[in-house]
């Protein structure tokens, strides 16, 4: 199954460290990475730290694409920052087992588990047997969730959809205003000439 990762680490310098692992990870028949990012909540805005795409090694990470590019893009972007901003407060009441997430909202889930100054990985990785990317981030302190990444891509795309009709109406809204806001200025500006006028020949 081809899965979308998250694991969020205690301790940031960790979370790079276990990004210089994967990068050297080799693939098999039973698990291939094609995509491996890191991460970090600031401000309420989740920022691209590093990435590695393994299907094209020489591009710059910010140039991230794919579906983890896209996922980082949505969760950077006014969707996860209003989602974030909406129910994170509430992460520190969730409670349970962060290992399975494939029946949660992805956007939702993440904007809620990870929290103001957390740093995570991300991963898009084919995987016969969990155990083997479980196996390295065991080493360090995590908390790991799991997405099918056929699903990741389909809510990425639904989002993405959201965030322009939000840009548009927001756009449109703006506009609105100006010309209200133009009108409304405009006639201000005519009482005032026309008062001004009006003083000035009152002075004769």
């Amino acid at each position: 199954m081809s899965n979308i990762i998250m694991a969020i680490f205690e301790t940031e310098s960790e979370a790079y460290q276990s990004f210089s692992e994967l990068k050297q990870f080799q693939p098999d028949d039973k698990t291939q990475i094609a995509q491996l990012a890191v991460v970090k909540k600031e401000a309420n805005q989740v920022i691209l730290k590093d990435a590695l795409d393994f299907n094209d090694s020489s591009r710059d990470y910010a140039a991230i694409g794919g579906i983890v590019g896209g996922l980082i893009g949505i969760l950077s972007g006014p969707i996860g920052v209003i989602i974030g901003y909406g129910i994170g407060s509430l992460a520190g009441a969730a409670s349970g087992s962060m290992t399975d997430s494939s029946n949660n909202n992805l956007i939702e889930e993440v904007t809620t588990k990870l929290l103001d100054g957390d740093t995570a990985l991300i991963l898009l990785a084919h995987e016969e047997d969990e155990t083997v990317i479980d196996a390295v981030l065991s080493a360090y302190k995590t908390s790991t969730m799991r997405w099918n990444a056929l699903s990741v891509a389909q809510e990425v795309e639904l989002a993405g959809k959201v965030q322009d009709d939000l840009y548009a109406n927001v756009q449109k809204d703006m506009n609105q205003r100006r010309l209200e806001h133009l009108k409304e200025q405009g006639s201000d500006i005519a009482e005032n000439l026309k008062a001004t006028f009006k003083r000035l020949k009152g002075k004769k």
